[in-house]
């Protein structure tokens, strides 16, 4: 076994070299921070095991008294799991658990085999675990979509983008508020049907909904946000499904409601949301703020343990940039690179940026 300790500002750099001077199966041992020339930087440990494997004993023959029943195995060996290798310890880094890896990291070797590189292997695996639709087919199943989510989601940014996505696509789409709670939670919605020559409403009560109905007249999307819910107290889910049974739906209305998810909580807390907000009858899991992480693996275990579709994100603040169609290729592209921490970006303008957007 070959043992490699590296010193490099960026984990980019450190992976560039290990592949460089041991390969693509070399195994990351350690990595810790510290500080070389004032700068802060990695120190990385990785092995390659290429000793020759021991030879293979050869059987001893078995007893001539011994029935045909009985000249195999009573006990064959259990296959062993792939042995770590750098995609696995970048599995691991982005928080993907174990039992999503392994099936992952046992499917990959015949995949490559056939043909498929890495990150195709990785879309067309991640593909069959995950529930993907189009932005399309998850604001066509309904006419009037409902966003809910923590406090602090993206959900009315969110909201604002959709709304003007689909102007642009010549869509007549209404805009409407139930956040009478947050100071200024109105402002962007506003903001956001005046850059679509339109009026957003903000809705208080069953006449508020009637009135912003009989102003709006027909419309192909009508996209609702609601007031920020902390899933983990009782009392605002309760507060939420009044004001949407306030909504009074006329009988035979379609509707879908939508979970928006912050892509940097913590993953315990993410997986938890869906189960947390059952009593809403979701359709479909929105990520946020894909900006602000490097890691993923939250985001997969989420979607893959809910059961519940997926297909938009959003990576920037602003109002302009449109939703993300969140694939399974992106997020096996984005699942191949290792994590990137925020001291490593190269310059300011790269900060700005999320790494792989």
């Amino acid at each position: 076994m070959r043992i490699k300790t590296i010193t490099a500002e960026t984990m980019a750099e450190a992976l560039a070299i290990i592949r460089t001077q041991l390969g693509p199966e070399a195994l990351i041992l350690n990595t810790r921070k510290i500080m070389r020339n004032g700068k802060p930087s990695l120190e990385i440990t990785a092995a390659l095991n290429d000793d020759p494997p021991p030879p293979r004993p050869v059987p001893a023959p078995a007893p001539a008294n011994l029935s045909a029943n009985h000249s195999h195995n009573a006990f064959p060996s259990t296959p062993k799991p792939p042995l770590p290798t750098l995609l696995s310890s970048t599995l691991h880094s982005h928080g993907l658990p174990e039992h999503l890896c392994q099936p992952l990291l046992t499917a990959l070797p015949g995949m490559k085999a056939a043909g498929f590189t890495e990150s195709e292997s990785l879309a067309m695996l991640l593909g069959k675990q995950l529930a993907v639709k189009t932005p399309t087919d998850l604001l066509s199943s309904a006419g009037i979509h409902i966003f809910i989510g923590p406090h602090g989601a993206g959900k009315t940014t969110l909201v604002a983008k959709l709304g003007i996505q689909a102007r642009r696509q010549g869509r007549n789409v209404g805009l409407l508020s139930l956040d009478d709670q947050k100071i200024g939670g109105f402002e962007p919605l506003a903001i956001a049907a005046e850059v679509m020559g339109d009026h957003a409403h903000l809705v208080t009560g069953a006449g508020g909904l009637h009135a912003a109905a009989a102003e709006l007249g027909p419309r192909h999307l009508l996209l609702i946000d609601t007031p920020g819910i902390n899933p983990f107290a009782t009392a605002t889910l309760v507060a939420l499904q009044r004001k949407l049974a306030v909504l009074n739906l006329p009988a035979g209305t379609s509707w879908a409601t939508h979970l928006v998810l912050p892509a940097n909580v913590n993953a315990e807390d993410m997986q938890a949301l869906p189960v947390a907000c059952h009593r809403f009858s979701l359709s479909s899991l929105i990520f946020t703020k894909l900006d602000c992480t490097t890691r993923y693996g939250s985001v997969v275990a989420t979607a893959v343990g809910s059961g519940l579709p997926m297909g938009l994100a959003t990576h920037a603040p602003d109002m302009a940039t449109p939703p993300l169609p969140l694939t399974a290729q992106w997020l096996a592209e984005a699942l191949t690179q290792l994590p990137v921490h925020p001291w490593e970006f190269a310059t300011e303008t790269n900060a700005t940026l999320a790494p792989r957007l």
